[in-house]
């Protein structure tokens, strides 16, 4: 990129001087690790397409930042008291100023490269609620998890309703990168339901053309029972067929298969 040619070497420069400055004595500063890191990190911010484009090259050593390049001024700015002799000497260079300018062309020509990739990209995400009974800060409540799940891009908003009517009240978890360039989120609300309830997750999505819903509502008792005596009987009626099949194979497996009376002499 335009540019790079000087400012790595001014950075150089200003890194070798902290090494000799630190490591002098009497001084009372602290010298640098060992192994240390300096680091450049170039990067093109874009607004509504190409219509507005910023570019920062940024200027690290270990995990502080020292100072950058913002193509909005179009000037370095210091971060760190470190990094001010550096700024100072590359602001008065105004050859190198014109081609850090000339860094946001660069990117819009990236832009275009890319776009058709990521832009028409979209990923429904996948939801389910998930409901988790007694829980610690008051048992007789249920918490109600939404969970959304590999989608694309990251911009999502999701809303809980109770009956039609919006709870407030809700924890978020932070935005996860599954590591394949989709997401995942998770939504949950504290309740008590009750007999009758209708719980709604919704969901916006650049994937989705309007909103999507998911519903839930409360089970009583007597309907789970009813639900677990059921997956009870269906598993213990696949056990006994299943010992009554082995049973019959096993039997009919041992008796004699009769021969032709042609064949007896």
């Amino acid at each position: 990129m335009g540019g790079s040619g000087a400012a790595p070497l001014a950075l150089g420069g200003l890194l070798l001087g902290m090494l000799v400055v630190s490591a002098s004595e009497g001084l009372g500063v602290e010298a640098p690790p060992e192994h240390f890191l300096g680091q450049r990190k170039a990067e093109c911010h874009f607004f509504n397409g190409t219509q507005r484009i910023r570019f920062l090259d940024r200027y690290f050593f270990g995990r502080q930042e020292l100072a950058y390049f913002d193509s909005d001024r179009g000037k370095h700015v210091a971060v760190a008291e470190l990094g001010e002799p550096s700024v100072k000497a590359w602001n008065q260079d105004k050859d190198l100023l014109r081609r850090k300018k000339a860094e946001v062309d660069v990117c819009r020509h990236n832009y275009e490269i890319h776009a058709p990739i990521f832009k028409p990209r979209r990923v429904q995400p996948k939801v389910k609620i998930t409901p988790t009974d007694n829980i610690e800060s008051s048992p007789h409540n249920t918490l109600l998890i939404c969970t959304l799940n590999r989608f694309f891009p990251a911009g999502i908003e999701i809303k809980w309703f109770r009956n039609g009517e919006e709870e407030p009240k809700v924890w978020t978890t932070d935005l996860i990168r599954n590591g394949d360039w989709t997401f995942h989120i998770e939504v949950m609300l504290e309740t008590k339901p009750e007999r009758g309830d209708v719980y709604t997750c919704q969901v916006e999505h650049a994937s989705f053309e309007g909103p999507v819903t998911v519903k839930w509502e409360p089970q009583s008792d007597s309907a789970r029972s009813k639900m677990w005596t059921g997956i009870v009987g269906i598993v213990l009626g696949l056990v006994f067929g299943a010992t009554g099949l082995a049973l019959y194979l096993k039997n009919k497996k041992g008796q004699a298969v009769p021969q032709p009376a042609g064949l007896i002499s």
